[in-house]
Order: C-alpha cells, then structure tokens, then sequence
C-alpha cells in the first residue's frame, strides 16, 4: 500500500529542542538564545509570519533583544519564559483547505533552554504522504534547529481503516515527514505502548564514536487516538519533557567527554614523545640548558592542558551520572501515570543500556589517564629542575669570571702602586718601543703632536703605563693564587 492510499487523522509533530543556557558557573553562554532566534524564522516555512513576534512575549526578551536578566528572582524548576499564558497558539491556511494550527511552549529547566513546538491538523484526515507539510525543507531537522544539546521529534497519528501493520505505517510516516530532506531515515530502534496506544522509536546510535546531538535524528511515532488519553498525556507532557531533556544531556556529555578523551590520548603520545628526548640530552651545556628550557615550555603547556581534558572528563562523567538518576526519577513519574497494559521498554532500555554503558566507558578512560598524569608532573617537575641546576652553575660560572676580573684589577692597581712607589724612575719607554719594533722591523708610530706641547705630561702617562704592566704581569702570577686561597677558606666554612 502507496503512502497515497494511507490516510490518517489528526496528525500533529512536536519539536522537542534542548539548547545550554549557561556554564557551571552559571554565566549565560555566548549562544544562548539561539534556539529562540532560529525558531523566529520556522514561521516563514508555514505562511505564519506573526510566529517570529514570539519572543515579544517572553520574559527573556526586551525591546525585541535578548535579555536574560529578566528571568531573576524566579524559580528555574520549571520555568515558564511566556507569562502568564504559557504557550502561544498560530494558525495559518494550506492548499486543500486544510488548516494548520501551531503552539509554542518556551521553558527554562534549570542551566538548560527548552521548547514544545507542535504543529498539528485538527479534526482534518490526509493521506500520510501530506505528513511532508509539517517538515517543509527539513526545516525541523537537527542540522537546521542546531540546539546545542539536542532534540526529539514525536509524530502523532490516529490511523483509519488502513490494513497495515503498526510498524509498518510508523515506518511511512517517518519516511513522508523526511521527504524533503533527501536523507535516509534512521532505523526502527525500540517499539512499546503508551497510554494504551503503540509508539515507535526510530534512531540510529553510532557504537565506535559519539556524534555530537546535531547529527541525531531521534524520533518517536505514536498511533492511536490520543483524545481519549488526553488528560494524561497533558499531565505526562511535564515529565516526558524533563526526561528527553535528560536524555539529550547524557548524550551531550558522553559527545563532550569523548572529545575530551582523544585530546587527551593525542597529548599523551606527545608527551610519551618527550620523555624518549630527555635520554638524549646535548652535552655543552648552555646548549642543554636551552634544550630544557623548550622542553620545558612545551611539557608545561601540554601537561595543563592534558589536566583539563582529565578533569573534563571526570565532569562529564558526573553530568551522566546526575542525569541518569534525573532520567529514572521523571521514568517513575511516568510509570504512575501509565496504563497496565503499557510497555515503557523502549524508555527504560536507554536507562539500563545507553547511560550504563556511557558511565562505565568514561570510567574505564579516566582510570587509563590518571596514572599517566601523574607521570607527566613529575617529568615537568624533574626538567624544571634540571633547568634551575642549570641556571645556578651558569649564574656560579659568571660569578666565578666576575670575580677573577675584580680580582685581577684589584691585584694589577695594587701592584702598579707598589710599582711606582718602588720604581720612581722607569726606563724610557718610547726608546725601549722604539728599540724593539727596530728589531721586529716594525712600522713605528708617531705620537700625536699635541703631545708635544706638554712634555710633562706625556712622561707621567708613559710612568703610567709602565706601573699598570709591571701590576698585570704581577696580577697574572698571583690572581689564580689568591683564587685558590679564597675557594681553600670558602670550602673550610
């Protein structure tokens, strides 16, 4: 049987979306509204352009921008960002005579964004193929809502006189709402009942990588005439909302804790790298010093970041552990409003399965990451201190030279005087140069003649001279002596 041939009635789908609001440190994030901004323009798709005007009437907003701080001093359990009426409503015409109507539902839950977007024909049949109407260009997929936490779709239908099976009219009713995607649908995952009516779960889970939530396509189908359950499924809608929301944040942090992870093992096969050049240390040593010192400029930076991954992880971990328990406590909720003849399998199997699972995987690559930690510390404290040791005989090798130095002038002044108190008439230098560079047939050089001009002062320059050579030559001789001394009483001490 043709999707042309299957008709159904009262066919409605609901966009659950979850987008972050804010951190752990409860700062609103960058991207904070742009669930409510993306979800101004769906009205475009629709012919309902009063829709985009829906944020007027949100607390979040003023003067048409997005204003956080009107949602202080209130309770963010539950809370309603449309007050006091809670959901707005919107109706537009379609070919056919067929009339679409829209409701909006914007939430707070907590750190997180929510919304319940549904669009429905009430009291109208259509064949299923016009389930495409409700998801015009995809507009209602993952890569379009972009919420950063994730979304379900649940498509709700009442069939009439079709001799089909349940599963088999669920699987053309997901196939008609994606046809204009050009994308396959994703696999019938779980099957259950809900309020006495079958619902279908279609979504495809990837086992060896962890897609972020924009990539999923989840949707539940339900068939059944919902009318005659509709107290409790308005009384169900608060927790199914709360439980989805804690479903996509599992998800979303398992995604988060697994980009952690492969940062971290990518640093950790770097860092394995740089213990391999620590036995092939250069042997001069201002060269192994600098070695050292970008070795150890790069170990640092490496082992911060690697730390960061590690305790990302370990939040991660207790975002999923949090929500598991969430999701089991709005489950229960759930339970108690169920009918005995409903099967909530496909729910509690993502309890049991997926979140065990993800809790115990993240688990297994902390306890691989931690030891290796605490071997990259203690390699970044060993280089560090191999750099000061460094540093101190380099500062220990100038000190030694300045000293000499002072040493030796010191020596060489003290000896030039002792020189001239000694020696008060010195040999003439000039023709004792003079007889030297004749002997080494040297080219002699002629003083300046300015010099000539003060005779007094050009013998007291050549005394000058004279003492401070006979001073170096003696400072020569004894400076490394008196070194030698120093280093003997220092030692001594």
């Amino acid at each position: 049987m043709t999707q042309e041939n299957l008709r159904i009635k009262n066919p409605s789908v609901t966009l659950y979306a979850f987008h972050l609001r804010s951190e752990m440190t409860l700062e609103v994030v960058a991207d904070a509204p742009h669930l409510w901004e993306k979800l101004r323009h769906i009205g475009e798709f629709f012919a309902m352009p009063d829709f985009q005007y829906f944020t007027d009437r949100m607390i979040c907003y003023q003067n048409g921008q997005y204003d956080p701080d009107g949602e202080l001093k209130q309770s963010t359990y539950f809370l309603e960002l449309i007050q006091p009426a809670g959901l707005l409503s919107f109706s537009s015409g379609l070919e056919d005579n067929l009339k679409l109507g829209a409701s909006i539902y914007p939430l707070r839950l907590h750190d997180t964004y929510a919304v319940d977007l549904t669009f429905f024909l009430q009291n109208q049949v259509v064949d299923v193929n016009q389930l495409s109407r409700f998801n015009p260009q995809g507009c209602l997929m993952p890569n379009h809502i972009q919420a950063s936490l994730g979304q379900t779709l649940l498509l709700s239908v009442e069939p009439i006189g079709n001799e089909i099976a349940d599963q088999d009219l669920a699987d053309e009713c997901v196939n008609a709402l994606l046809q204009e995607t050009h994308k396959p649908s994703p696999p019938l995952s779980r099957e259950g009942r809900l309020f006495g009516n079958p619902i279908f779960e279609y979504e495809l889970i990837p086992k060896l990588y962890a897609p972020h939530p924009n990539e999923l396509t989840h949707i539940l189908v339900w068939l059944g005439k919902h009318e005659e359950v509709s107290e409790l499924v308005e009384k169900a809608n608060l927790w199914l909302i709360n439980l989805l929301n804690c479903r996509h944040k599992i998800l979303f942090a398992y995604h988060q804790a697994c980009q952690s992870n492969e940062s971290a093992r990518q640093i950790y096969n770097a860092l394995e790298a740089k213990t391999q050049e620590l036995k092939q240390l250069p042997e001069a040593p201002a060269e192994r010093l600098k070695f050292l010192e970008r070795l150890l400029n790069q170990t640092s930076q490496d082992t911060f970041e690697y730390a960061r991954h590690l305790r990302n992880l370990s939040d991660q971990r207790t975002t999923i552990k949090t929500n598991t328990n969430n999701y089991a406590k709005w489950l229960e909720h759930l339970r108690d409003l169920s009918l005995k003849t409903d099967d909530l399998t496909f729910l509690e199997d993502f309890h049991e399965q997926i979140c065990r699972h993800h809790h115990q995987q993240l688990g297994i690559d902390e306890d691989y990451l931690k030891p290796a930690h605490q071997l990259f510390s203690q390699m970044t404290a060993t280089i560090l201190g191999m750099v000061h040791i460094g540093e101190q005989k380099q500062q220990i090798s100038r000190d030694q030279k300045f000293q000499f130095l002072i040493t030796f002038i010191g020596a060489a002044v003290g000896a030039g005087a002792i020189s001239a108190t000694v020696i008060q008439n010195p040999p003439d230098l000039i023709h004792l140069v003079s007889q030297l560079f004749e002997f080494a047939q040297l080219p002699i050089i002629d003083l300046p003649q300015w010099l000539s001009l003060f005779p007094g002062l050009s013998n007291d320059i050549l005394k000058v001279i004279f003492h401070l050579m006979v001073g170096g030559v003696a400072s020569l001789v004894f400076t490394p002596l008196i070194s030698f001394i120093s280093r003997l009483f220092t030692r001594n001490k």
